[in-house]
């Protein structure tokens, strides 16, 4: 069964998974749901002070602190949405480990439901973000593009976590060392700049990562009312096609052993 095939067949599964796990995350919780909006916003204040008051960083398409909170927010809301997502997806199989030695539930969608569960809190940051920029008549046509981005970016984070919950299995030591690989790599995504602005020691760094590409995506999109750069999107599609069926496959032939680990 193709992976493909096996998410489409279950859908409706993967969707109750999602809320399950959305409620799960914030039960007990006095705040509750408000965590979702707060977390984003304390983010987005630190990086504006960080870089827009300490480190003095302002791209000349945003001259004034606002244009620039809303540069960062165009960035910082795809990359909250793929950290939780590979994070929370890391731990996922891990931490349903009675259901893995039953070997009767599909194990390969606890992965899956983590990054939709993470991409909840980013789609609700995006709306309020839209609402903001439709008050400074900023929205355009290229915001069609951004479900098609979505998209991608779910497959993209899904064949990652895929292969990562199965090591996480195997070696327990994974799910800390994703966390500080994430942190590391945060920096050297174009959350608070833009690629062209990225220093000329890090200027590879930053085009290699195939998150950029991403994240130049949605603020073309949303910010400056562009297309997605072409090139820039069909390395991050052929990307993510490689890296879903890859993981997919590593999962399902590792599928059988997992519970001798538990």
């Amino acid at each position: 069964m193709s992976c493909f095939h096996m998410l489409f067949r279950h859908r409706r599964l993967i969707w109750n998974l999602t809320l399950l796990d959305f409620r799960l995350r914030y039960a007990g919780s006095r705040l509750g749901l408000v965590w979702m909006l707060l977390a984003p916003l304390l983010m987005l204040g630190a990086y504006l002070l960080l870089f827009g008051g300490i480190l003095r960083v302002r791209p000349d398409q945003s001259p004034t602190g606002v244009e620039y909170g809303l540069l960062i927010a165009c960035g910082l809301l795809p990359w909250i949405g793929f950290s939780e997502g590979v994070t929370r997806g890391t731990a996922s199989v891990l931490a349903q480990r009675n259901l893995i030695k039953s070997q009767v539930f599909p194990m390969e969608l606890f992965p899956v439901s983590a990054v939709c569960a993470g991409l909840i809190g980013q789609l609700c940051g995006t709306l309020l973000l839209l609402v903001l920029l439709g008050l400074r008549g900023m929205l355009g046509p290229n915001l069609a593009v951004l479900p098609f981005l979505l998209i991608l970016q779910a497959l993209f984070t899904v064949g990652l976590v895929w292969f990562l919950s199965c090591v996480n299995i195997i070696y327990r030591d994974t799910s800390q060392v994703v966390v500080l690989m994430m942190v590391l790599l945060m920096f050297v995504s174009p959350i608070a700049y833009t690629q062209e602005m990225a220093p000329a020691g890090l200027k590879l760094v930053v085009e290699l990562n195939p998150i950029s590409y991403l994240i130049e995506g949605y603020r073309n999109a949303l910010l400056y009312n562009q297309f997605p750069n072409v090139r820039g999107l069909v390395i991050f599609g052929g990307l993510t096609l490689l890296v879903l069926l890859a993981g997919y496959r590593y999962f399902m032939h590792l599928r059988r052993v997992l519970p001798d680990y538990v």
